[in-house]
């Protein structure tokens, strides 16, 4: 889910920089004031920890990470990004933009275009980069006739979350949606036939926006202005999807800023 470590620098490694506890299914006091569930992760910027509680999806971490990030780089003068991101032959690289679940790793996951990242990015003076060092992709319904890359990625080092699986003869069977719709994998990014290492690019040509609009409120295609681009961004309408968080059974349209107002340390405008 991070990037990892060489040999050399673990060789090297002194103090860490930011320390996460994560407590798998313990639970949360409930009766601690404000709080609404058993389920908490708390970050402190002090502390320089992440405390998690009651939740075993891996994916907290990746984005407890990603929301340091957002905290982070913003005062360095960079731009985070929840974003997948790839580039063309002639170096044109495209931004993905969206929430869980509205096709950033799938369309990401181009075949003709060498990958960079599927979810978290920075955007600097310099280009572009991954601040992940692998993929944590969505495979409810996983075919390799439908998301080849993603599916040639899982192999043995890729951990499956949730995924039902026959007990017997230990066939996974992505289909099954008896535990949750929102099953995962989370692999390194290399398992990805075209991955580009390392996962940096230049200014990004072309920046989409998967607005996951269930309403009809917007034209299936819209090519932006700068300002209109500008003014979506920020406002981020778009729809939340069935499957990726709890309650939600089908498209619930909402207005997250940046296309990550979750992970938002900052006032989007900043």
């Amino acid at each position: 889910m991070l990037i990892r470590p060489t040999a050399q620098e673990l060789e090297e490694f002194g103090e860490p920089d930011f320390v996460i506890y994560n407590a798998g299914a313990f639970p949360a006091n409930k009766y601690t004031n404000y709080m609404t569930s058993q389920t908490s992760i708390d970050l402190s910027l002090k502390h320089k920890e992440m405390v998690i509680l009651g939740t075993m999806y891996a994916g907290e971490m990746k984005k407890g990470v990603f929301t340091l990030m957002h905290y982070l780089m913003p005062m360095q003068g960079k731009l985070s990004l929840h974003s997948g991101c790839n580039v063309g032959a002639a170096g044109d690289v495209t931004l993905f933009f969206g929430l869980s679940g509205t096709g950033k790793t799938t369309l990401s996951a181009d075949p003709k275009r060498p990958l960079i990242g599927d979810d978290e990015h920075v955007w600097s003076d310099n280009g572009v980069f991954n601040i992940e060092g692998g993929c944590y992709a969505k495979c409810i319904g996983l075919k390799p006739e439908t998301e080849p890359e993603i599916w040639n990625a899982i192999r043995f080092g890729t951990v499956l979350e949730n995924v039902d699986y026959d007990p017997v003869t230990r066939e996974v069977d992505y289909t099954s949606q008896r535990l949750t719709e929102n099953t995962r994998a989370s692999y390194p990014i290399e398992y990805m036939a075209n991955a580009r290492i390392p996962c940096v690019g230049g200014h990004p040509k072309n920046v989409i926006l998967l607005a996951c609009d269930a309403f009809g409120v917007l034209p299936p295609v819209s090519r932006l202005t700068p300002e209109q681009a500008m003014y979506h961004f920020i406002s981020g309408y778009t729809a939340k999807v069935a499957g990726t968080e709890v309650g939600v059974t089908e498209p619930q349209a909402t207005f997250s800023a940046c296309f990550g107002s979750a992970f938002l340390m900052l006032h989007p405008y900043k």
